[in-house]
């Protein structure tokens, strides 16, 4: 009796939990995709396909899928009807039209500033591939130095050198990040401790758009990301294991929750407000903590 009832928990358990573990590549070079944000859609679940394009993820039950990845067609497939190869379809992103202008760099404009000592609350992912995202907002006096040369945020990583992506995106009729304005990956790397991470895109002359644009960032659920830890719960001696995503994105207290996004159970929504007991962040909206450097 004993062994049978041990047979059907097994089946049971079988039946209730799988192990999706595939590989994506493009459907037109056969080239695989790294870096592949990986949602079950509606739930806090998640994972991100490594550098070669390879991902597991367990899931209970029959479940919708979502793929997103720059240059791709976001893709929604059922759990179940996933095998080794899982392909995702290449798009030609429509964007701005862009006019070569002569760059010579002589005036500098620098939106965004903030004091890194000033900064004590971040947003972290924990386990899951989040996004978030920082909209700026486009006005006049930037017509003179329309080119977007550095991105500077704030990182904190409690291990050496990890990795981040940063998206760029238009804005919707929502409000809403929707569409790209550069289609492919600018992967970052933060240094260990508290650290003004700088990304340089000079070289990809992409101009400030008349309608502005989404700064995103998305973590990276990969090995080299990883961090693991002991923790205790109050009362209790007992230690218990704990994994984080590196890096942290440090925040700046708003007002306003109309600059701030979170892509997470395969939606955009906005942020809400923060909890903290924490007198400056407290009943506020957080912000990245994003600085950006404009040029001719």
């Amino acid at each position: 009796m004993k062994n049978v009832l041990l047979i059907t928990i097994l089946l049971i358990s079988n039946i209730c939990f799988s192990q999706l573990k595939s590989v994506i590549i493009d459907s037109k070079t056969k080239e695989k995709i790294p870096y592949v944000n990986i949602w079950v859609e509606n739930e806090n679940i998640g994972t991100t396909s490594n550098e070669k394009g390879e991902f597991e993820l367990e899931v209970n039950k029959t479940k919708i899928i979502l793929f997103s990845a720059i240059g791709f067609e976001t893709k929604r497939i059922s759990s179940d009807s996933i095998k080794n190869i899982l392909e995702l379809k290449p798009v030609i992103t429509e964007l701005d039209e862009i006019v070569i202008k002569s760059k010579n760099s002589t005036n500098k404009l620098i939106i965004g500033k903030f004091k890194k000592s000033k900064i004590d609350f971040y947003f972290s992912c924990g386990t899951k591939p989040w996004i978030t995202a920082r909209y700026f907002k486009y006005k006049e006096e930037y017509e003179k130095t329309i080119f977007i040369n550095k991105i500077k945020v704030l990182t904190k990583s409690k291990v050496k050198d990890s990795k981040f992506n940063i998206r760029l995106y238009n804005i919707n009729n929502e409000g809403e990040p929707e569409g790209y304005i550069y289609d492919e990956n600018i992967i970052a790397t933060a240094k260990k401790g508290k650290k003004n991470t700088e990304i340089d895109i000079t070289e990809l002359n992409i101009e400030f758009p008349k309608k502005g644009f989404f700064i995103a960032i998305e973590w990276l659920i990969i090995e080299d990301n990883k961090y693991e830890y002991k923790y205790t719960i109050t009362g209790s001696k007992k230690k218990h294991d704990g994994i984080s995503y590196e890096p942290y994105i440090g925040t700046i207290p708003a007002e306003s929750d109309e600059n701030s996004w979170i892509f997470t159970k395969g939606k955009w929504r906005k942020i809400w407000k923060n909890k903290s007991p924490s007198k400056k962040y407290k009943e506020k909206y957080n912000l990245m903590a994003i600085e950006l450097t404009l040029s001719n």
